[in-house]
């Protein structure tokens, strides 16, 4: 009840960044790839490339500073008796662990959300809700997944630009004691010329320069340099391929499931897979599309 009404208020009030879609009603991981992608397409049009940065925060949730989301409550308005009530949510929290028979003793908790509370989402997105604020290029939100990106046609000034970025967002971090993982974040340019993806670009963070990912993973999607989708697309042929492998076993004629068992079971487990991001695949070519497609007249063949 109240999480309902915390996250009732932070929306009707229009609280929240709209660049951040996770744990929103009505948004979705698609959203923010769709985003991504239609911006980095229609400057291939313009001949511009757009170098991204794929920040990872490392366990976000785990590291909320409890002193800190009190005070980004008040900031968007929350005050009275929902204000106290989730405050003293938070405070004097302690964890146990069991071991067969054997129980620790009580540590209390400093930092970070309890897990496994509806809660704690809406607060997530509260204490994080100022972050996109300090980045100046373009930017996507998904929870705590962070992609900012910078389109031109001369590499350079997007490096600049988002450099100074990854240091506003270092500040941040450690202003509000989140923590960056420089070794999971890196960057990709998408291009579509050779000059320009063979350019050493260098991105740093805290003097550390980030790693240079050819085919970052956004979201669970492969996304390669051109936005073919290939990769992706064969990565999740192959993984489809391995759950109808499962479902076969359910066909024996002398003792297998019937027909509408398997279909059901086809399309909970195996065609829910490939149909994630649907609408994204649609860029890719139709060669790469129609293994997906040989997956579905596969299931379609011994179903029948």
């Amino acid at each position: 009840m109240i999480d309902n009404r915390l996250y009732w208020w932070i929306e009707s009030n229009k609280i929240l960044n709209h660049n951040q879609a996770g744990f929103r009603t009505g948004q979705q991981t698609e959203d923010q790839l769709f985003r991504l992608s239609q911006k980095v397409i229609d400057r291939f049009q313009k001949k511009k490339n757009t170098t991204a940065v794929f920040v990872d925060l490392q366990q976000a949730h785990d590291r909320v500073w409890r002193k800190g989301l009190p005070w980004k409550m008040r900031e968007v308005g929350i005050h009275g008796r929902l204000y106290q009530w989730v405050k003293y949510f938070l405070v004097n929290r302690v964890i146990q662990t069991k071991i067969n028979n054997g129980i620790s003793s009580n540590l209390i908790q400093e930092e970070g959300l309890p897990q496994g509370s509806s809660l704690s989402c809406t607060l997530f997105l509260i204490f994080i809700n100022d972050l996109p604020d300090v980045v100046q290029t373009e930017k996507a939100l998904y929870a705590d997944d962070l992609v900012m990106w910078h389109t031109n046609k001369h590499p350079g000034i997007s490096t600049r630009l988002l450099n100074e970025d990854l240091d506003m967002l270092q500040n941040y971090c450690d202003k509000w004691k989140l923590k960056i993982n420089s070794s999971k974040t890196v960057y990709s340019v998408f291009t579509k010329s050779h000059i320009v993806e063979k350019k050493n670009i260098r991105l740093s963070l805290r003097g550390t320069n980030l790693k240079k990912e050819e085919i970052p993973i956004y979201l669970c999607v492969k996304l390669d340099r051109q936005l073919a989708l290939k990769e992706h697309i064969q990565d999740l042929r192959g993984r489809a391929n391995k759950r109808l492998q499962l479902v076969k076993r359910f066909a024996s004629t002398s003792w297998g499931a019937d027909k509408n068992t398997l279909r059901q079971l086809y399309i909970g487990y195996v065609r829910s897979l490939m149909e994630y991001n649907l609408a994204l695949q649609s860029i890719s070519s139709k060669t790469n599309k129609d293994l997906l497609d040989r997956v579905q007249s596969q299931a379609v063949h011994f179903i029948s």
